[in-house]
């Protein structure tokens, strides 16, 4: 502001700045403001430069930070004046002490509104400026239209342009609707061949916008940023103002760029090879140099180059070319560029065949860890854990160790939950992998979570081999003088285990292991007692024949602690010590570990839950899509025996083989369930544990509270409050009634038989509308009624599955007489664990059900749960949504992969067609969600016309693996009650299965009230499966 033709406004300025303290400028500031509003409320006429020099002063004392409460009328007023100063000083002022919502505001719209639609450009760009950075919804409404025209008037100047450019982008992001899409396509593409770069430049922002929430209808303006690319890297037709250090608009380069990214793919090969020119020299032109503002300008240019060549996903020599320009920055001395460097090297690990090209620059990249910028070394650790893999896992995490003696404790626990898993994953031997896990321990322990030392007892557990070593390297470390108590509990329990293993070597004599371990029971907390009294108990059991010194020696400790204040701590003393003195009782109950069933790593799980960034998320984006391992993880389950932590009992289990003939140590028989077929032999159900991944159940089930709570923490809570509230009233509800109001296709079947629920007890929730939710959700309520509660929670990874259901006793007194039978259709293997025969009053319990998929079909698993409260029996038979679509994985499909592949499924009986009536009448956006939720991804503009959708997705079943499907709907605007469908596979009896799957989801099922419903017709399979109706889920199927 000019204070030299206002002395008032100048004097109140330099008042101002003479206070020496905060008391005395607002003493000044309350004198000001009180003879402000003493001069608007009585002098009614005011002189245009009074009132401009009252609200510059307004203005000046709500830049210090006082509230100005009054005197917008006057503020607003201003913008009305017919000369330039006075609109000016009302137009900034009001910009800047009124909001999007003040009711002020509507005063001035007709203002507003005329000086844009005016022919003073000065005025113009005053009300443009004013309307950008206020915005509002009555804004948008009232003057973008306007703005509109504005910005594409061919008579306007650039300055008034790039303004409504500007504003109009304000506008649309607070109120979207303000831009017609349909009639802005080909607007947008006018304006970007504007020759006047700051027109462009503005339009070029609104343009990102725009297509950053549909880019399918601004297609035709790909070919025009391509242009608009190669225009500013011929550096043709540049103006000088607009070159900064000789680097044409960058600004401009990098939002074009932007806005390609939005795009899936570029079809036009001519666009794409004069894209793929332009990104070519950017590469090739761009270097370090010593000018720092240049190379900002060059470097911001050329990272959104490479993020455009990988969502390309470019030739291979074109990746090598952004790897080896990424090799030359990390090994500037400038930190900045090396930080830049070492982070876009992380996120190219997500594209295919780069990662061996990485490995070439492995030495740089462990240089950084010991750079001296942390920000710096946690690149260079994302970028590690990233690129290892069996080749170079041994010299990396050996790499890790060493550097975990100096990283700095900011670092320490992710440094070592990464060299743990990288450890797991890619270990040469077992012996190998309990070193370095003993190493970390050592070097690290306040940093390494129990996870990571329950995998060591998991692995030595399930490998005979093993054990004789590991017990080995416990002892060694057993005497060092200083040693962390993570490392006393793993050694203690190793030794208990297995000490008795290496009792002819030197100082592993049972008396020589109780004297090390006991050396370190004074310094120990009380979980670790807990730990390191059941290996006393174990070492008393392996100590043969009995040595009375020994024997009396830990009695006397057991002893000691039957009085201690931990009540866990007690309750193991007093039954070692009972134990003890039974003699050969002490052996069969402390028998040594059984082998764990099998079960994926949860370390990699609590290294996504961390809070890491957009570079971290690229590497364990990469991890996940590496082979399965070999390891381990920890489940909550009841201890076998004593020798288990104390704190949180822990079952150890392995991951699972990727062939299920292979896990036969992991297969555990019950005796055959007995069903009658149509010729009255019994059926044998098959069984066989198969433990899902933890890793990867955030794609599939949705987040229940939190994702740092453990899964018991998850499971448990989901019976929780209802287990407490006693039981609600009944609700009266036919069964019948409530199929027979049922209209979706698999919700008829929510309750499996009628003739045989003539229960007293009535479900107090519609039960078929919670199957039918479960069948697109994977958590929530099953069944309930006054008595008992089942929940359900599942997980799926491929053709694995493993639900969990939840029984929860609502009543103050036991159920009795609990039974759960599983009856199975024969294209999936399930076995449920044992249920308990009662349910304690106002408790829950979780039996877990294990699912493999063997082949595609529609037929359900049938639930057959009884129990008894009081002298009432109740039995129900409740259908389990394991269902087609949980073993559907939606993928996206690029045009170039996906018409090859729908081409090569011509066969007539690999791609099935049918015109399809009695649709429900779906709008198009709605139709997509139903697909989305069905595990099929619709992928636009692979389909020229609009009408139509694709969608793709993988189905998973232990006979055919990974099998692509490819879905096409065909829809007619003039009639959306019919459509045609067309489903291709390479199993034409999961073509068939998969689109009669989507035929029962779209057409609507009339609702039935009187009448009961007719058998349904069961459809004719394909030969490859008639045996899928003679089991008692497809016979249960048929009777509904």
């Amino acid at each position: 502001m000019a204070l030299s033709g206002m002395r008032g406004l100048s004097v109140f300025v330099s008042d101002i700045r003479n206070c020496h303290n905060k008391e005395q400028e607002r003493l000044r500031v309350d004198k000001e403001l009180g003879n402000i509003r003493t001069r608007f409320k009585n002098d009614k006429v005011l002189s245009p430069y009074e009132k401009k020099k009252y609200v510059w002063k307004m203005l000046y004392i709500y830049m210090l930070g006082y509230d100005v409460d009054f005197g917008h009328m006057e503020t607003v007023s201003l913008i009305s004046a017919p000369k330039y100063p006075e609109k000016q000083v009302g137009y900034i002022v009001t910009s800047c002490l009124l909001n999007e919502n003040n009711d002020f505001l509507r005063m001035v719209i007709n203002t507003v509104r005329n000086d844009i639609i005016g022919r003073n450009e000065t005025f113009q760009c005053l009300a443009l400026t004013m309307v950008g950075n206020i915005g509002g919804k009555e804004f948008s409404e009232s003057l973008a239209p306007d703005v509109q025209k504005l910005l594409i008037s061919s008579s306007c100047r650039p300055v008034v342009r790039k303004k409504a450019a500007l504003c109009l982008l304000r506008l649309y992001r607070k109120n979207p609707d303000v831009v017609n899409i349909d009639g802005w396509s080909d607007r947008m593409a006018q304006l970007l061949d504007e020759r006047d770069l700051g027109v462009l430049t503005s339009v070029m922002s609104l343009f990102v916008s725009l297509v950053s929430n549909n880019a399918e209808t601004y297609w035709n303006c790909l070919p025009k940023c391509v242009r608009i690319l190669e225009r500013m890297a011929r550096n043709q037709d540049i103006p000088q103002e607009y070159t900064y250090y000789g680097i044409p608009s960058p600004w401009l380069q990098v939002k074009t760029m932007r806005a390609l990214q939005y795009f899936p793919t570029i079809e036009d090969p001519g666009a794409r090879r004069a894209l793929f020119e332009v990104l070519q020299r950017i590469l090739m032109g761009t270097d370090v140099v010593k000018n720092v503002n240049k190379n900002n300008a060059s470097h911001a240019v050329l990272f959104e180059a490479l993020a455009l060549v990988m969502h390309l996903d470019a030739e291979k020599e074109m990746m090598s070319q952004c790897v080896a320009l990424l090799g030359k920055f990390i090994a500037v001395r400038e930190p900045n560029i090396r930080y830049l460097g070492l982070e876009n090297m992380t996120r190219m690990l997500l594209v295919t065949d780069v990662q061996d090209i990485i490995k070439r620059h492995q030495a740089q990249i462990i240089t950084s860890l010991k750079d001296p910028d942390i920000s710096i070394r946690r690149r260079a650790l994302d970028l590690l854990y990233g690129m290892c893999d069996v080749t170079n896992a041994k010299e990396i995490v050996e790499e890790l160790l060493q550097y975990l003696n100096t990283a700095e404790f900011a670092m320490r626990e992710e440094l070592s939950l990464k060299a743990a898993i990288l450890a797991e994953k890619f270990a040469p031997d077992l012996s190998w992998y309990v070193d370095v896990i003993l190493q970390l321990i050592d070097k690290a322990g306040d940093f390494v979570s129990d996870d990571i030392w329950y995998r060591v007892v998991q692995f030595v557990t399930n490998n005979d081999d093993l054990q004789p070593y590991a017990a080995a390297k416990a002892r060694e470390y057993l005497d060092k003088p200083a040693l962390h108590e993570t490392m006393v509990k793993v050694s203690a329990y190793l030794l208990g285990e297995y000490g008795h293993l290496l009792a002819r070597r030197p100082g592993c004599s049972p008396k020589e292991l109780f004297a090390i371990i006991n050396d370190k029971l004074p310094t120990v907390s009380t979980s670790t007692v807990a730990i390191l009294l059941s290996t006393y108990a174990k070492i008393l059991m392996h100590t043969q024949p009995p040595d009375v010194g020994l024997q009396q020696q830990i009695l006397t400790i057991f002893k000691k602690y039957e009085s201690y204040i931990d009540v866990e701590i007690q309750q193991r003393a007093v039954e070692y010590f009972e134990l003890s003195r039974k003699g050969a009782a002490l052996a069969d109950v402390l028998a040594e570990m059984p082998k764990f069933p099998e079960r994926e790593s949860a370390l990699l799980k609590k290294a996504e839950d961390a809070e890491v960034d957009t570079a971290e998320q690229s590497a364990i984006k990469l991890r996940s899509q590496q082979q399965t391992s070999s390891a381990l993880v920890v489940v909550d389950h009841p201890p076998v025996n004593g020798s288990v932590p104390a704190s949180n009992h822990l079952t150890l289990v392995k991951m699972p083989s990727q062939n299920v003939a292979e896990e036969s140590n992991a297969t555990y028989e019950e005796p055959p369930v007995e069903t009658p077929k149509e010729n009255g032999a019994p059926i044998e159900v098959e069984s066989k544990v198969d433990i899902i991944s933890e890793a990867n159940i955030e794609s599939k089930v949705e987040p229940p509270t939190s994702h740092h709570a453990s899964q018991a923490d998850l499971l448990a809570d989901l019976l929780g409050p209802l287990a407490i509230e006693g039981p609600p009233a009944a609700v009266e509800q036919s069964p019948v009634q409530g199929l027979e109001a049922n209209q979706s296709p698999v919700g008829d079947l929510a309750l499996a038989t009628l003739e045989d629920q003539s229960n007293s007890v009535q479900p107090i929730v519609n039960v078929e509308e919670k199957f039918h939710i479960l069948c697109s959700k994977d958590s929530g309520v099953l069944y309930e009624d006054p008595h008992i509660q089942i929940g359900l929670k599942a997980e799926w990874r491929a053709h694995h599955g493993r639900l969990v259901l939840f029984l929860g006793n609502k009543n103050t007194s036991t159920l009795v007489s609990v039974r759960a039978l599983i009856l199975p259709p024969s294209h999936l293997k399930m076995e449920l664990s044992s249920v308990p025969d009662t349910i304690p009053p106002r408790a829950q319990v979780q039996i877990p059900l294990e699912v493999v998929n063997l082949r595609a079909s529609r037929d359900v698993a049938v639930l057959d749960f009884s129990y008894t409260f009081g002298a009432i029996p109740v039995n129900v038979k409740l259908r389990l949504p394991v269902v087609l679509n949980k073993f559907l994985q939606p993928i996206t499909l690029s045009p170039e992969e996906f018409f090859p592949q729908w081409k090569a499924l011509n066969v007539q009986s690999l791609k099935v067609q049918e015109v399809v009536k009695g649709v429900k009448p779906l709008p198009l956006p709605e139709m997509a969600s139903l697909f989305m939720s069905l595990h099929l991804a619709v992928t636009p503009g692979l389909d020229n016309n609009p009408n139509n959708l694709v969608a793709c997705t993988s189905f998973f079943s232990e006979t055919t693996r990974a099998m692509l499907c490819l879905v096409r709907v065909e829809t007619d605007p003039q009639d959306r009650t019919q459509l045609r469908l067309t489903v291709a596979s390479g199993d034409q009896h999961l073509t068939f299965e998969l689109k009669e799957f989507i035929k029962e989801h779209l057409i609507d099922i009339p609702r039935v009230q009187a009448v009961p419903p007719p058998i349904a017709v069961q459809p004719q399979l394909p030969p490859a499966a008639p045996a899928s109706y003679n089991d008692p889920g497809a016979m249960l199927a048929g009777l509904l």
